[in-house]
């Protein structure tokens, strides 16, 4: 299970598995074993991946002074997005928050323009078949697509998700360090994430600003 994990964790799958296994001089697993394996991983994932988070917010809150898990606590942050691929049209992104005191990712927000199964399931039986259609309306809560618009833009409403669910954690991301693109930012003060009477406040990113007069 650990080389499955290993082949997964490196974006590799089983035809990469059974070539290392050949070269290794280890037994090689079927198809439906290494599938088998591959589930299991994949499907304790996201349980892994919540207790942490649950754990480091706690220590987040510590750090401020907090120790209740029902207060909801102010605090400065860093936002930033990233791409699967370089270029204009990546499918895949993600926006992440990371607390400015402890420096730990405390959230983050995957979207996605493409789902593999939406897309082999139009090629077997048609993109506009009744069948298409039938078998999505079942599909539709379990589809990978959360994102629909330019790639581009992933990364504003990855904050706004971010932004709007932050209370729901026990947290306020009153101040926004950012790297100079403001797009973000802007947004999200026009929306009034907090109401009218809370302001989240734009810090610039000392090695950005340090940039600009090399620029002129």
């Amino acid at each position: 299970m650990r080389l499955v994990q290993g082949m997964l964790s490196l974006g590799l799958g089983r035809s990469t598995f059974e070539k290392v296994c050949v070269n290794m001089n280890l037994h090689i697993i079927s198809s439906r074993t290494f599938n088998f394996y591959k589930k299991k991983i994949l499907d304790g994932h996201p349980f892994a991946a919540n207790q942490m988070l649950f754990n480091i917010r706690k220590d987040v809150k510590e750090a401020y002074g907090s120790r209740n898990d029902n207060d909801i606590v102010d605090i400065g942050i860093s936002y930033d997005g990233s791409w699967l691929t370089r270029g204009h049209t990546p499918n895949i992104g993600i926006g992440c928050v990371i607390d400015l005191l402890t420096v730990f990712l405390i959230v983050y927000e995957v979207m996605s323009k493409r789902c593999e199964e939406c897309h082999q399931t139009k090629l077997a039986l048609g993109e506009d078949t009744a069948e298409s259609q039938f078998w999505y309306e079942g599909h539709r809560d379990f589809c990978s697509v959360t994102h629909a618009g330019s790639s581009g833009s992933m990364k504003v409403k990855a904050a706004i998700k971010l932004w709007e669910r932050s209370e729901s954690i026990g947290f306020r991301y009153t101040s926004l360090l950012s790297d100079g693109d403001s797009k973000a930012f802007l947004e999200l003060n026009e929306r009034k994430i907090y109401g009218s009477q809370v302001e989240i406040k734009k810090e610039e990113c000392i090695n950005y600003v340090s940039k600009r007069p090399k620029q002129l």
